[in-house]
């Protein structure tokens, strides 16, 4: 009994573990095997899709030819491959039939021509260039010829009796004019500019246009990968040699006619300071980024220095003296690994701890700043004093005190950059952000948005204005409207804010007194500090935060106010009194509920872009 299941599971098992076997030694034996510069048999003989003998080499002599060995009743891979020409065709500039031919050879000798027909019609259907019938060829042919040419070009492949399909690599091949491989390219996928590059080196450069030409001597066949890698990096590093030169004569000439500073009050090296390649340091921090900066310059130069140096000096001092010398193992020297382990690391890490301190420095600002709101639009800077002043494109600060920005954007992204105090910040739209810097010289400043924001983006320029802290109070009395907190009150009773934010038993809204800066208690349980960006998320969408104890009634001012207004309003809550406990709540009041006053007032600063 054992016996005879053994022997029916011989007989079920067996065929599939020898045709996995074979399957198996197939995969092994299909490749690409590289041959360029061979040449293909020019005189085999095939049928053409309209059943007409042809030979290989009729399509050959004016122009090149890419080549794809393929069998159209491929159930997958095949497909692949010509849906992958055929989409690198539609991308490529040069047309079939005019630059370059296609030639699509069955390698599967039971196929027919009409078979031929059928593919070649949805292929240039899919191609949808006119002319390229002429110049797009499917051919069958018999197994001598097609293995013939699959020979010459290094194209393996095997037939499977078991499934009846052929085991085949995937690629296609550019040839010269006169026949001859010139290029392999791997895959289903083909990039243009390979195939361009392909098509341009096989016609010796007598296609393309003269900007292909130069984009040819930037590029380079890699025979193992099959496809064109830039020699940008060889160009790069020609180009940083010849700018160190460059660097070390403008350095030379513009030291030699100055007197070297006697005595120097940062770390900048003095003859970097000569070269004037920064712009002034004009804040309390912008020597400090300078120097950071410097440090990494030249401590990036040095060991590009060192590491050049070290390459001439092995290439010279270990070169190979003879044919037959081979290299010998040195052994291993401990002490230099771990110095240039530690080092490094040590380097790093002092690095790192010197930018923590400067991004510290830099996003804490002292609490005896004076605090500007800034409202970025297209394509201009709108700033709001505390006391009341406005400007656009121009601000004034005194020298020697701390300045806080408080940024917003009113449309898109900009950038706040000051490059005099080496103060770069982003200004998103519906969200605050921060900066601060301390002026440390009077004068006038460039003020640019670093960030493209829209076609007169170049325009959003402006200038801040450093001055004495005499003529800074002298300024502040010119004129305003008043403080920001008082404009705000305005507009809080304009809106009609008071009639439900009233602060008794009746009141519809919570207790504003004192409210910046505590902790509210939400609806859903949670808590959140009411600071600016809180007030203006309550202003612009009440119904996002509701607070514990009152309905969602109050109507949005999305429409109703711009953000200028909203800081407006933000400075008067700041303004109002001491923290007073909520009174409990009463349900709403039944009738209609207020809605914002019609034609709010917007802001009256405005410029045509």
């Amino acid at each position: 009994m054992s016996f005879r299941f053994a022997l029916i599971l011989l007989v079920v098992f067996t065929p599939s573990l020898l045709h996995a076997q074979t399957t198996t030694s197939m995969i092994r034996d299909v490749r690409f095997e590289q041959r360029l510069n061979e040449q293909v048999p020019l005189d085999a003989t095939f049928r053409d899709e309209r059943n007409q003998i042809v030979t290989l080499g009729s399509y050959f002599g004016k122009r090149p030819v890419i080549l794809a060995l393929v069998y159209y009743n491929c159930p997958m891979l095949c497909t692949f491959v010509l849906n992958g020409l055929t989409e690198t065709l539609i991308e490529e500039k040069f047309n079939v039939g005019e630059q370059f031919d296609v030639v699509t050879l069955s390698i599967d000798p039971r196929e027919t021509a009409a078979l031929a027909q059928q593919k070649k019609t949805m292929y240039l259907t899919r191609y949808g260039r006119t002319g390229a019938a002429a110049g797009w060829h499917f051919l069958t042919g018999d197994e001598q010829n097609i293995a013939r040419v699959a020979a010459a070009v290094g194209f393996h492949y095997r037939f499977d009796p078991t499934t009846g399909q052929f085991a085949h690599p995937s690629g296609i091949l550019v040839l010269t004019p006169d026949g001859k491989i010139s290029r392999y390219f791997y895959g289903i996928e083909y990039s243009a500019l390979d195939v361009r590059f392909g098509l341009m080196d096989a016609a010796q450069e007598r296609i393309g246009s003269p900007v292909d030409q130069v984009l040819l001597l930037c590029y380079h066949y890699d025979p193992t990968s099959g496809k064109y890698s830039s020699l940008a990096m060889g160009s790069v590093r020609i180009g940083g040699v010849l700018t160190l030169l460059g660097l070390g004569s403008l350095f030379f000439v513009l030291s030699r006619g100055r007197k070297r500073k006697a005595t120097l009050n940062s770390f900048a090296p003095p003859l970097l300071l000569l070269l004037q390649l920064f712009p002034r340091a004009a804040s309390t921090e912008a020597q400090s980024v300078d120097n950071l900066f410097i440090f990494l310059l030249s401590l990036c130069g040095l060991v590009a220095l060192v590491v050049v140096v070290l390459i001439i000096y092995f290439a010279v001092r270990y070169r190979r003296r003879s044919d037959d010398q081979l290299a010998q193992w040195a052994g291993t020297v401990s002490w230099m690994e771990w110095t240039w382990t530690i080092v490094p690391m040590l380097i790093f890490i002092g690095i790192f701890l010197w930018g923590v301190k400067l991004y510290f420095a830099a996003v804490r600002p002292p609490s005896q700043a004076i605090e500007i709101n800034v409202v970025a639009k297209q394509w201009m800077w709108k700033f709001q004093h505390p006391e009341g002043q406005r400007e656009i494109d121009e601000l004034h600060i005194p020298v020697g005190r701390p300045v806080k920005l408080k940024l917003i954007s009113q449309d898109v992204i900009h950038s706040f950059f000051v490059p005099d105090f080496r103060l770069h910040r982003d200004v998103l739209p519906g969200r605050y952000l921060y900066a601060w810097f301390e002026a440390t010289t009077p004068g006038r400043y460039h003020l640019f948005c670093s960030q493209y924001c829209g076609t007169d983006h170049s325009g959003m320029v402006g200038y801040v204005y450093v001055m004495e802290p005499a003529d800074y109070q002298r300024w502040l009395m010119g004129g305003g409207e008043g403080s920001l907190a008082s404009q705000g009150q305005k507009l809080f009773r304009q809106l009609a804010c008071n009639t439900c934010h009233t602060g008794d038993a009746s009141a519809r809204g919570p207790v504003l007194d004192g409210l910046y800066g505590q902790t509210v208690q939400l609806q859903d349980g949670t808590t959140v500090v009411a600071d600016d960006a809180y007030i203006r998320e309550s202003i612009l969408n009440p119904r996002a935060k509701v607070v514990a104890g009152f309905q969602p009634i109050m109507p949005t001012f999305q429409s109703q106010v711009d953000e200028e207004q909203v800081l407006e309003l933000i400075e008067y809550l700041k303004s109002l009194g001491t923290y007073r406990q909520s009174v409990p709540p009463v349900s709403a009041p039944e009738g209609p509920q207020p809605t914002p006053v019609e034609g709010a007032i917007k802001s009256s600063e405005s410029k045509q872009p």
